[in-house]
């Protein structure tokens, strides 16, 4: 018996939110920001799991499980508004795409010539929506083509965690090598590898605003009322499997149609944000130790594959349409890792002109990414 049993609701509650608090904590230091909020969650619950202190399984993990997963989903999704992202990101969503289409093309490549089991298209697909979009639509993407082992859940997000670390690897290497900066000569980058300054040209990024509770409020009506249409219509077509995907495009229907509606709305990403982070806490509680080892190698190799094949293909086009190489690195970056890694990689290289487009074409990859990865596990299961 675990030292907080099943029926101690309160309790598990309890220690869920202290690991999130520590996660939160650990990210401020250097040595969290390179392990990630994410992955810290879940080994920290995972080591409070199989060393007894809380259980691998209890009701309030499916209560969490079955709620702030798709209530998370449209409070992360409703600034996702297409009309701005292809207004103002210019080049640098010509390069989001190819590197989009680079990494799905990279997964179908790697299913081909890995073998991961019975799971192979759902695992494939997921892992793919990830690299697209984010950890948001890892989640999504496994509730839509049905991951419900907890083991397994675990360890593609380690897997993934530690393929980001190889990608970056890579992602630094490209201004360093004189092949690439010749074939994608960039204004932001010297004839040396270095950053060269260029002005900003006032796209600064916008200062997050101000926690209201009277707006935040409006954020939480906004996503139920989504998730409460999405179980509607759902029922009513019969289409239960599909729920995730629905509630996804009604999110980005009202992003981008009710825009009244969501300037009424505040601090939800940071809202959406913690749901997923009491999400991975319970996931990383529910995975047995020896079962994520044994699971996450050949999904690391899944993600070599993909990001070999990613980058190749993303600089074969590149060269090609004759890109810009920084606009091809932040495309990169926001695509494999995000919005917030690809604004933060431009700003410390001093390319402030690129902060703004790489928050946008991550937030296009958050949109689109459930839907890739489904079609992909689709695709690879028929």
């Amino acid at each position: 018996m675990p030292l907080i049993t099943a029926d101690q609701t309160f309790a598990l509650c309890a220690v869920i939110m202290a690991i999130i608090s520590f996660g939160m904590w650990a990210e401020k230091k250097s040595w969290g920001q390179k392990l990630g909020g994410p992955l810290i969650l879940l080994a920290t619950s995972m080591l409070a799991a199989n060393s007894g202190i809380i259980p691998f399984s209890a009701p309030v993990y499916d209560t969490i499980a079955s709620l702030l997963v798709p209530m998370a989903i449209p409070l992360l999704l409703l600034r996702a508004d297409f009309k701005t992202i292809f207004v103002e990101s210019g080049t640098m969503l010509v390069a989001f795409i190819i590197a989009a289409t680079a990494t799905a093309i990279g997964a179908v490549v790697a299913a081909s010539v890995l073998d991961l089991g019975l799971q192979e298209a759902q695992i494939t697909g997921t892992i793919a929506s990830s690299y697209i979009g984010g950890s948001l639509n890892f989640v999504a993407t496994a509730e839509a083509v049905g991951i419900k082992d907890s083991s397994l859940y675990v360890a593609g997000l380690s897997a993934d965690a530690a393929g980001a670390v190889f990608f970056l690897v890579l992602l630094m290497l490209l201004p360093t090598l004189q092949y690439v900066r010749n074939a994608l000569p960039s204004k932001y980058i010297d004839a040396h590898g270095s950053s060269a300054q260029v002005s900003a040209e006032g796209k600064e990024v916008p200062e997050p605003a101000p926690f209201r509770l009277q707006t935040a409020t409006n954020g939480l009506t906004v996503s139920l009322v989504i998730c409460a249409l999405s179980a509607a219509i759902t029922a009513l077509l019969d289409i239960g499997a599909l729920y995730i995907l629905v509630v996804t495009a009604l999110s980005l229907i009202v992003a981008n149609f009710a825009k009244p509606v969501v300037r009424q709305v505040s601090s939800e990403f940071e809202i959406g944000s913690l749901f997923m982070y009491i999400f991975f806490v319970v996931i990383g509680a529910g995975a047995n130790l020896s079962q994520v080892l044994g699971a996450a190698l050949p999904i690391a190799l899944l993600i070599v594959v993909m990001v070999l094949v990613h980058f190749c293909i993303l600089l074969f086009i590149g060269k090609l349409m004759k890109l810009d190489l920084a606009e091809v690195i932040i495309a990169s970056n926001a695509c494999i890792l995000g919005p917030a890694p690809a604004a933060a990689l431009a700003a410390s290289k001093g390319w402030q002109a690129l902060v703004a487009p790489g928050i946008l074409v991550g937030l296009f990859g958050y949109a689109i990414a459930t839907f890739i990865g489904v079609a992909i596990a689709t695709l690879l299961a028929s």
